[in-house]
């Protein structure tokens, strides 16, 4: 073991750290506020550690400049951020379903922190991602994160330049495609809030001295919850199945 530690190639290793500690940065439920900073760091120098073997050889010699060290590790940061970004537009699809299904359910002043988000957000969303993420370790999908981030070094080695223009398209179709995906996760929601404001609306109009909408509110909320908890199931299902699909292109075919 120790001779294994003193044959160990530090500008290569610290390259592999580089690029895997970025992505780990980013990636839900590991690089999030709640998980200490010494565990996280722990983690990426352990996975940069044992990958050393399979990676390093992707590197080419030291540059003999500063200046080309610097690219190298500017190119690692930008692979490994393109990695840990894709998978957080990922889960940003829970986001705005869980978003849009709060304010038809009538939840959208329960707010609580969110350790995907790292932020105040409304229950449901928080509720979702935490279901989701469970689901993520639970059928080892989050295995498929390390696998993307393992094989980029196939997909982007190092010291070529960077396709900045696949990076971008690839960015700007997901972002197109997270919303799309979002808004179906939450439209059987959607539809009863356009049905129960409407009725509700036209009940108004027919008994203009009634508070309907006060009293129409628990409704609302029980209703909307007990139709959230009936397609949950599917969302989530749906959700899995929208993360591998996405992250398969970056893995290669075996």
């Amino acid at each position: 073991m120790l001779a294994e530690l003193l044959q160990l190639d530090v500008f290569k290793f610290l390259l592999v750290f580089t690029r895997l500690g970025t992505a780990i940065m980013l990636l839900p439920g590991l690089g999030g506020q709640l998980v200490s900073k010494r565990i996280r760091l722990c983690l990426a120098l352990a996975v940069s550690f044992l990958m050393l073997p399979l990676l390093g050889r992707h590197f080419v010699a030291v540059p003999p400049t500063y200046g080309g060290v610097i690219l190298l590790v500017f190119g690692e940061v930008v692979v490994g951020a393109f990695i840990g970004t894709i998978v957080m537009f990922i889960m940003s699809v829970l986001s705005l379903a869980g978003s849009m299904i709060g304010y038809q359910v009538g939840l959208t002043n329960a707010f609580s922190f969110d350790p995907i988000a790292q932020q105040q957000s409304q229950l449901v969303t928080s509720f979702l991602t935490n279901v989701a993420m469970l689901g993520l370790f639970v059928t080892d999908l989050h295995h498929m994160m390390f696998v993307a981030i393992v094989e980029s070094y196939d997909l982007f080695p190092p010291g070529l330049p960077l396709p900045w223009g696949d990076f971008t398209e690839t960015l700007s179709h997901l972002v197109t495609e997270t919303f799309k995906i979002g808004t179906q996760f939450a439209m059987p929601l959607i539809v009863f809030g356009l049905m129960f404001y409407s009725g509700l609306g036209l009940l108004s109009r027919l008994v203009a001295q009634l508070q309907i909408f006060f009293i129409a509110q628990p409704v609302q909320i029980l209703v909307g919850i007990w139709m959230f908890l009936i397609t949950l199931p599917m969302v989530l299902g749906l959700f899995l199945r929208f993360f591998e699909t996405t992250l398969h292109p970056y893995m290669i075919p075996r």
